[in-house]
């Protein structure tokens, strides 16, 4: 009986690394790569354009009616992205819709930032270093507390893992002060000192609402922000940029994404319909006269264009055929009865994802089912003594079979 159960364990560890690895080495054979455009607008002709890879992996660039580009052609179009490529050219224009840019300009009035899911679904410590915003000193620099909070904001001294009272004390009566009710529901910020300047966290607090926090020459600095409680804010994204239009980004419970300005926290709602921040990476751009936000998932590519005032101007959808619909996905959930992928682009952690074929699976179970019974034949074996081998078989399919094959059960009887 130990036998049999030692032979079915090392059984289930080959079906688990089998579907771990088979599913990837057949991609890695069979897979072709799909081209999956990116869309830009441009200001010089009033309309998208894009470039995807077209046969022969070369580029094709292309606007929205169908004509085609050649490379300089279509950075042409594009002033504010590639002014680097047309000021090396000489072509760089001196005005745009009547505003007059350089390359110094087009810096100044450009910003950038991305969202992908991985930042929703990683397991962050709640331990949050309070950075110095009002430096004597050019570049930030770590701070040796770090912050968290419960019943009140308490300031642990990295070195010794101390409790610094001082700092405790001020920040929790200065939060308290302010109207925090404690404990705090979330903490966001951006903990790196890889940025211009600091502008601390948003803390929501136990209510609701949420509170700016940050330290300004040691002591501390909060506000109760004008923010709706009842928003539903599922994450908030700082990202710190000299142009101090916003703050950041807020991410909704009903997927809704706001910009957070610096004129007193007002929100602004992005014009984002279909936007699915769980399997969507978004990028914002933003240049001297536009905003353009591109948002993209397995099944298409969208551009939403705003003015500076983030009034939609324009939309652009072109859809892209995912993975799983093409021959060779569809012969997979044939092949594979499930999947497990160890790595998501949900998250940067190794995960442990079963992803379930379908029906489209029964006749590759099938087949399965019937090599095994005529490779049983073959050998002699005794089917109804080793029936389970079948049942192994139907539900894990190729991956059975395989192991199944590989440890025979004369070797374990």
């Amino acid at each position: 009986m130990l036998n049999k159960i030692s032979r079915y364990a090392i059984i289930l560890i080959i079906v688990t690394i089998s579907a771990v690895h088979l599913p990837n080495f057949y991609w890695k054979l069979f897979g072709k790569r799909i081209s999956r455009p990116i869309i830009y607008y441009s200001p010089v002709i009033d309309d998208f354009v894009y470039f995807k890879l077209g046969k022969n992996n070369k580029l094709n660039y292309i606007d929205a009616s169908g004509k085609r580009y050649n490379r300089k052609k279509f950075e042409a179009l594009l002033p504010f992205d590639f002014y680097r490529d047309l000021d090396k050219w000489g072509v760089l224009p001196d005005t745009i819709k009547g505003i007059p840019i350089d390359v110094s300009f087009i810096r100044k009035n450009s910003q950038s930032f991305r969202i992908s899911p991985y930042k929703l679904h990683n397991p962050l410590i709640q331990l949050f270093p309070l950075f110095e915003s009002k430096s004597n000193f050019t570049n930030l620099e770590l701070p040796n507390e770090l912050f968290r909070i419960g019943t009140k904001i308490e300031f642990i001294t990295a070195e010794t893992n101390t409790i610094n009272d001082s700092l405790t004390k001020i920040f929790t009566e200065k939060l308290t002060e302010t109207g925090f009710s404690f404990p705090a529901t979330f903490i966001d910020g951006n903990p790196t000192t890889r940025k211009p300047f600091d502008e601390g966290y948003f803390i929501v607090d136990s209510k609701g609402f949420v509170f700016h926090v940050k330290r300004v020459k040691g002591k501390p600095f909060c506000v109760k922000t004008n923010i709706p409680a009842d928003l539903g804010i599922r994450k908030i994204f700082i990202s710190e940029n000299p142009r101090r239009e916003f703050y950041g980004t807020i991410l909704t419970q009903s997927e809704e994404l706001y910009l957070l300005t610096y004129d007193n926290y007002k929100i602004i709602k992005l014009p984002l319909d279909g936007y699915n921040p769980d399997k969507m990476s978004l990028v914002f751009l933003a240049n001297p006269i536009y905003r353009v936000i591109r948002y993209s998932g397995s099944e298409s590519r969208v551009c939403v264009v705003t003015d500076k005032n983030y009034n939609l101007v324009d939309t652009y959808e072109i859809k892209v055929t995912p993975l799983s619909k093409t021959i060779t996905g569809k012969i997979e959930k044939f092949i594979f009865p499930f999947t497990i992928n160890t790595r998501s682009g949900r998250s940067k952690y190794v995960n442990f994802d079963v992803n379930f074929s379908g029906f489209q699976s029964t006749y590759g179970i099938i087949i399965s089912l019937l090599i095994c019974f005529f490779v049983k034949k073959y050998r002699r074996e005794n089917l109804m003594h080793n029936f389970f081998d079948f049942i192994i078989i139907a539900v894990s399919g190729m991956y059975g079979l395989l192991a199944v094959l590989l440890v025979k059960p004369e070797l374990w009887d």
